[in-house]
């Protein structure tokens, strides 16, 4: 059996955290696959406008396999993207496809019942959520769903990740729909609980944060916080400015998904509005904090990790690490039945 995993949607990194986690536990569940890396949608990775995109070759399309595994929060974008072409070409050769570790991020209304119709007519072999909220509106839709995990939580399972070390500790900082906040602490080496947070407006005060973010480079932001060093990681990979890329202190900028997993299994504590920064810092075994409130920390319930309360403060425990095996375990076997009429 051949298998392609998507695996290739990097311009938000955080993307290869449960990509990567994704494709080793496919090659677990069947070893005897031959399984590979897939494109995604040229339009999920790049952003390409109108006419641009007629000049893409759309790989994904033409890509050919006994299974095609999607995964993430493709569900929201399935009737915008050449997911709904890719998967169309899928079932019309007779193959099969299935849609793990996925979110529909708050999607509601005719959205939502256009894409309920489109899975009806298409349906997956396995549809597997990683936040209840994608499962509760999927479930009737789709045979045999399941309430899944975001395999994020799985970096530290399934993926080889060397320890970035640095001249002294450090915790990591990610921000990219927000400036950055000021950190304050009267401790000299302070854990998480310790910071507090001080809302800055950006460089310049009422200018939009689209154009302020581009200026912050400008601005005189800290390297420290007493003796920790503040590395700032920056996820949402882009080459269209480099004021942007570099605009604070000990900004960490990569290529690499597995590369940049390092900085978060070094780092004493995460502080993000991102909540996959979050989900890997804890699994590595390190507090986080995670400062939005929104559909996508579904993740965090998953595990029964409260997001809502103590400062958004979330701490791994030996509870959540066994729970981690116990997900871990429980998908591979859903996956494995829902596709044994294939072995």
């Amino acid at each position: 059996m051949k298998i392609i995993v998507e695996n290739s949607t990097w311009n938000n990194l955080g993307d290869g955290f449960y990509q990567f986690s994704l494709y080793e536990l496919i090659k677990n569940v069947f070893p005897e696959a031959d399984v590979y890396f897939g494109d995604g949608p040229v339009e999920r990775a790049f952003h390409p406008n109108q006419k641009q995109l007629k000049n893409a070759l759309k790989s994904i399309e033409w890509q050919n396999a006994d299974l095609h595994i999607l995964s993430g929060p493709m569900v929201m974008a399935l009737l915008k993207t050449e997911y709904k072409a890719a998967i169309e070409n899928i079932k019309r050769k007779g193959s099969n496809y299935a849609i793990l570790s996925c979110s529909c991020s708050g999607l509601d209304g005719e959205p939502l019942n256009q894409i309920r119709k489109f899975l009806k007519a298409y349906p997956p072999i396995a549809f597997a959520s990683r936040d209840p909220e994608t499962y509760e509106k999927f479930k009737d839709y789709v045979p045999n769903a399941y309430n899944g995990i975001c395999t994020a939580f799985l970096v530290n399972k399934l993926l080889k990740v060397d320890t970035l070390k640095l001249d002294k500790e450090y915790f990591v900082s990610s921000f990219y729909r927000n400036p950055e906040p000021k950190f304050i602490s009267d401790k000299a080496k302070p854990q998480i609980e310790d910071v507090t947070l001080k809302e800055r407006k950006g460089y310049i005060p009422g200018l939009p944060w689209k154009i302020n973010r581009h200026l912050e480079i400008y601005d005189d932001i800290a390297e420290n916080l007493g003796d920790l060093k503040i590395v700032r990681t920056v996820q949402q990979v882009s080459n269209k400015s480099n004021n942007f890329n570099f605009k604070y202190p000990n900004s960490y900028i990569t290529l690499n998904p597995i590369n940049f997993l390092s900085a978060f299994k070094g780092a004493n504590f995460t502080i993000s509005e991102r909540v996959h920064a979050c989900a890997v810092t804890l699994a590595f075994g390190k507090p986080a904090r995670i400062l939005i409130d929104s559909p996508r920390c579904g993740i965090f319930e998953r595990f029964d990790l409260d997001h809502t309360s103590n400062d958004r403060i979330m701490k791994p425990s030996t509870v959540f690490f066994n729970k981690i095996d116990t997900e871990m375990d429980l998908l591979a076997k859903y996956i494995r039945e829902s596709c044994e009429a294939l072995l």
